[in-house]
């Protein structure tokens, strides 16, 4: 089978759905597929010179951007003659409310598109909000009946879909994010302790991610006053790393680390870490929730987008954007060694559930239930 999969952004761009691409193209790779991307040749600083690229087996087109829409999405048409001669089996697209969703209205294969939940209540711009609701009067209701199966990362998001949408419940599946399985194995916990010079009977809170406004990491900051035998550690890069530190710069019990982190730096930074603090304003899944649940943290998350389903009872949800909240769910933990414990064994049960070896598996069957 030879799949084309197509979205604004992809390698050396990092973020949850560029890595939801790059492992199912993996893993389909593995199985015998061929796989191709094509994407902008944007990445978040600029423009990519390489219009062609293998990566990790990975075939790379980068199309030429005329305009950047938002953070998210660019206009870069032409990918519509790039599948008009497309010879592939299926056409998989990512991210819905973009103009490269139109790719679909180009070819007679099979199409998937993944949405990836881009809801963001009251987090866009005004014009954005507009924007993305005259799109789905028009050019959307066109493209979705088009697309053969819409593929939604959790439960909530298909209630979304059916309800918002009006997508048939028929033309929907359930396929997550997830992990690699490699990240199922714990990493050694003293060497984060170790290098960063964190006492052993130290608890530590943790948050790894994107430091920006939407991710409410100021919420984790604010906490770290509270608990001063507790040290919290934020791992990350984004426009809202120097703002964090001026807010934390009376605090001392709060460690930065940012710049280049290898994969493995993070996950020993997770083995390390007792808590982990995923405070989004909205996230359509969460992927650092499971890498979090792998290396046996106790996890607390805001209320928003598809946290709470993933976090299923494996942990604490507290009321996104309300610090009382969060500080209370930050002391029952601290507080409740048994509990938290307990947490964290769910956690790496849960986990393995969402494997990308395993939902690569169930992709493969959709796009041959679409050949047959």
């Amino acid at each position: 089978m030879k799949i084309t999969f197509i979205t604004s952004f992809f390698y050396p761009i990092e973020g949850g759905m560029e890595k939801h691409v790059q492992y199912l193209a993996e893993e389909l790779i593995k199985k015998g597929h061929k796989v191709e991307v094509i994407t902008s040749n944007l990445s978040r600083e600029g423009r990519i010179n390489k219009p062609e690229e293998i990566y990790k087996k990975i075939n790379i087109r980068r199309v030429k951007v005329l305009f950047k829409i938002g953070d998210f999405a660019s206009f870069f048409p032409g990918v519509f003659n790039i599948v008009r001669k497309s010879k592939s089996d299926i056409i998989h697209i990512h991210a819905y409310r973009n103009p490269h969703n139109a790719a679909c209205l180009f070819t007679k294969k099979p199409t998937v598109l993944t949405p990836h939940w881009p809801n963001y209540p009251g987090q866009r711009k005004k014009w954005l909000e507009i924007a993305a609701k005259i799109f789905d009067k028009t050019i959307g209701k066109i493209i979705l009946k088009r697309f053969n199966r819409i593929l939604a990362v959790t439960k909530p998001e298909i209630e979304w879909l059916e309800k918002e949408l009006n997508v048939p419940n028929k033309k929907i599946r359930l396929l997550p994010n997830g992990i690699p399985k490699e990240q199922l194995k714990k990493r050694d916990e003293n060497r984060f302790r170790q290098k960063h010079r964190i006492n052993k009977n130290e608890i530590i809170a943790m948050y790894f991610g994107r430091l920006h406004k939407s991710k409410g990491v100021d919420l984790v900051v604010r906490s770290a006053q509270y608990f001063p035998k507790v040290k919290f550690v934020i791992m990350g890069n984004g426009p809202e790393l120097n703002n964090l530190k001026k807010l934390a710069k009376n605090t001392k019990n709060i460690k930065f680390i940012y710049g280049k982190i290898t994969d493995e730096e993070k996950m020993e930074a997770y083995s390390a870490a007792d808590i982990f603090i995923h405070p989004s304003h909205y996230d359509a899944f969460g992927i650092t929730v499971l890498e979090a649940f792998s290396q046996g943290c106790a996890v607390i998350t805001s209320d928003q987008g598809g946290l709470p389903w993933v976090v299923d009872n494996a942990g604490l949800i507290f009321k996104d954007n309300n610090l009382e909240d969060l500080k209370d769910k930050i002391s029952e933990l601290i507080q409740n060694k048994k509990l938290r414990l307990e947490l964290q064994k769910e956690g790496r049960e849960r986990v393995k559930e969402f494997t990308w070896d395993k939902i690569a598996k169930d992709l493969e069957k959709i796009y041959k239930e679409l050949l047959d």
